[in-house]
């Protein structure tokens, strides 16, 4: 780094490289995103994670199933026990299954990978994770991105994201970030709901793979570490349709500062949707702004 007063020209030469990289250090490596125009949460696993055309439902109420059955050993194919009025999941949804008659291979959730198609007679899903077994009746199949009755986090990612380098232990990551949403819901009963807005931080893996390389992106838990940079919640009591939505709740992360080793992150600003009293299910989620940058600083 250069020093001040200036002794020599490699001083000089260093006090030029240090002023193009910007102020303190910043421009070194930069990466983010921002939008103005509206777009809606898919809820899905992978990207897009947002629909600027349609609304997508972030709620799907049970649907009786006729047959389980799978297609290979990762594809799973539900027929539904009578026709649907529309198409009810959509593409990378993370379905949950229950009820059939062997649920030990087909009960629980699907995501990822989740949807990959859907009509109004049928849902196909496909998991990481191979499996075997004959086909099964009966049950029902749902999804839904509030946990209801639990304190656990459920992320659902956004579009506001950046992929920076970390090349040694003396490099910060600086970041900042807003999000307004407008969130709509259904429920039966008044409702405590809490809505948790974070920013994560995911460490990527190369797959290994020679014919499709990739880098596969998870959680960064590494050496005992929390993956979350900064979150801010906000707790709503006594929630009912009469005040549905909620109108354009604001979110700023104005400098958060991370220290990670070195790697390469995936820096993610994520939502939670928790109803703790009630029944309360968010059906929309629509952002009307959102930002997210990042920035690598040696000091």
């Amino acid at each position: 780094m250069a020093q001040f007063p200036i002794n020599d020209d490699n001083s000089v030469q260093d006090a030029v490289n240090y002023l193009l990289s910007g102020p303190a250090g910043l421009g070194q490596f930069f990466s983010g995103f921002s939008s103005y125009i509206p777009a809606y949460l898919t809820g899905n696993y992978r990207p897009p994670f947002t629909d600027p055309s349609s609304s997508t439902s972030l709620y799907v109420s049970p649907i009786n199933l006729s047959t389980s059955e799978l297609l290979d050993p990762r594809t799973f194919k539900f027929t539904f026990a009578s026709t649907q009025s529309s198409i009810p999941f959509a593409l990378g949804a993370p379905v949950y299954v229950t009820g059939t008659t062997n649920d030990a291979l087909y009960g629980g959730g699907y995501g990822p990978i989740g949807v990959i198609e859907c009509t109004t007679d049928y849902v196909i899903c496909r998991t990481n994770g191979s499996y075997s077994g004959t086909t099964a009746t009966g049950g029902n199949i749902s999804y839904s991105s509030t946990t209801v009755g639990s304190t656990d986090l459920t992320y659902i990612s956004t579009d506001c994201n950046a992929k920076v380098i970390v090349n040694g232990n003396t490099d910060r990551v600086f970041i900042s970030a807003q999000l307004n949403n407008i969130i709509s819901f259904v429920d039966t009963v008044d409702s405590n709901f809490t809505y948790t807005v974070t920013i994560n931080r995911y460490i990527g893996y190369p797959n290994n793979d020679p014919t499709n390389p990739e880098y596969i992106f998870v959680l960064d838990k590494t050496n005992g570490k929390s993956p979350i940079v900064s979150q801010k919640s906000y707790q709503y009591f006594g929630l009912n349709s009469a005040t549905n939505p909620l109108d354009n709740v604001e979110t700023i992360f104005s400098t958060v500062i991370d220290v990670p080793s070195s790697g390469y992150y995936w820096y993610i600003m994520e939502v939670s949707y928790n109803t703790t009293v009630g029944d309360l299910q968010v059906t929309n989620s629509e952002l009307q702004l959102r930002s997210l940058s990042a920035q690598v600083v040696k000091q």
